[in-house]
Order: structure tokens, then C-alpha cells, then sequence
């Protein structure tokens, strides 16, 4: 089975500022695929200011962890729907199911699309940051609360994780029952 992962980074940031932990970012993509199993790893990062010297050492962060970055420059709210959707349905023939990072109901049609299409796509986010609709759509709701032990970026200084897993841990909790 070929993975795709797309992440609104503004999303990640305010569902982990949500939950009280930094999600660690190279564990998202070895959590959610093995490396002969992902297609692709897209991270959508609005640039606030160019000139800011973090922020550039963050992207270069994530394209060395395997991301393909998307960003452009932003004035007010990152909105990266219309990015997200586009890459979504044009890769959609090179991977079997997509883990999404979003809360944006602008998705939901993009996400019927690919369940025609026989795609599978799970939603990775917080209840109240994940729009009805779109967890409507997705086949499966990855709440990140539950991901905390696998997923949260350990305190200080440079990261020391080694690497992809011995055995990928690409299992999914189980699914939620329905009304919760």
C-alpha cells in the first residue's frame, strides 16, 4: 500500500498548541509509513516573513526530514486549501491512502473525490479543530490526542530520534464508535 501524507503546518501548530505538546515532525512521516510505503510527505508552511532566519531553518528542517515543503508568503490567516486539494487529486494515482493533517471543511469535496476514486483518507486532528463535513468524508478520524506517546517531540536541544522504526508502526487506533 503507497502512503501520501499532506499537512497544513498552521493546523498542526494549533492542534498541538491545543493539546499542550510540540509534535515532532519525522515521527509523523515513520508513524504513518514505512519508507517503501510513502509516496510522498507534503507540509504546508505559510512564510510570515522572509527575511526571518527561524523560520527558513525550519523548513530546511523539514525538507531534510523527508517533506516536500509547500509554502508561499502570507499577510493575515494561511488558508492552503486550493494547494492541498490540487496535490491531493493530481497524486491521488500514485498512492493507495492519504493521511491528512487539516480542519478545513473546504476539503470535504476533495475527499469525496478520492473515495470515488476507491482512495482511502484519514483525517489526522482534534475534534475541535476538524470540521464536521470533512470528518464526514474521511474514511477514518485520527483523533492526535491519542497519538501523544508516539508523536510528541521530546523536550530540548537538537532531536535525537534515530530514525525509521526496526517494524513501521503504521497501525491506526481503533475507530471511533459513531456520535463520539
Amino acid at each position: 500500500m503507497r502512503i501520501a501524507l499532506f499537512i497544513d503546518g498552521s493546523y498542526m501548530y494549533q492542534a498541538a498548541k491545543r493539546l499542550g505538546w510540540n509534535v515532532d515532525h519525522r515521527r509523523v512521516i515513520t508513524q504513518f509509513a514505512t519508507p517503501e510505503q510513502l509516496y510522498n510527505a507534503f507540509y504546508y508552511v505559510p512564510i510570515t516573513d522572509p527575511e526571518d532566519e527561524r523560520q527558513q531553518r525550519f523548513i530546511d528542517a523539514l525538507v531534510f526530514m523527508g517533506y516536500t515543503v509547500r509554502s508561499r508568503l502570507v499577510r493575515g490567516e494561511a488558508r492552503f486549501e486550493a494547494m492541498m486539494a490540487t496535490d491531493l487529486l493530481t497524486t491521488a494515482p500514485r498512492w493507495d491512502r492519504a493521511v491528512v493533517a487539516s480542519g478545513s471543511g473546504e476539503l470535504a469535496h476533495a475527499f469525496q473525490a478520492l473515495r470515488a476514486m476507491g482512495k482511502e483518507v484519514h483525517l489526522l486532528g482534534v475534534h475541535e479543530l476538524a470540521d464536521l463535513e470533512l470528518r464526514n468524508q474521511a474514511d477514518r478520524f485520527l483523533n492526535l490526542a491519542e497519538w501523544r506517546e508516539v508523536l510528541e517531540r521530546t523536550p530540548g536541544g537538537r532531536r535525537t530520534y534515530a530514525g525509521y522504526p526496526v517494524e513501521a508502526t503504521v497501525e491506526v487506533p481503533p475507530a471511533e464508535e459513531p456520535g463520539k
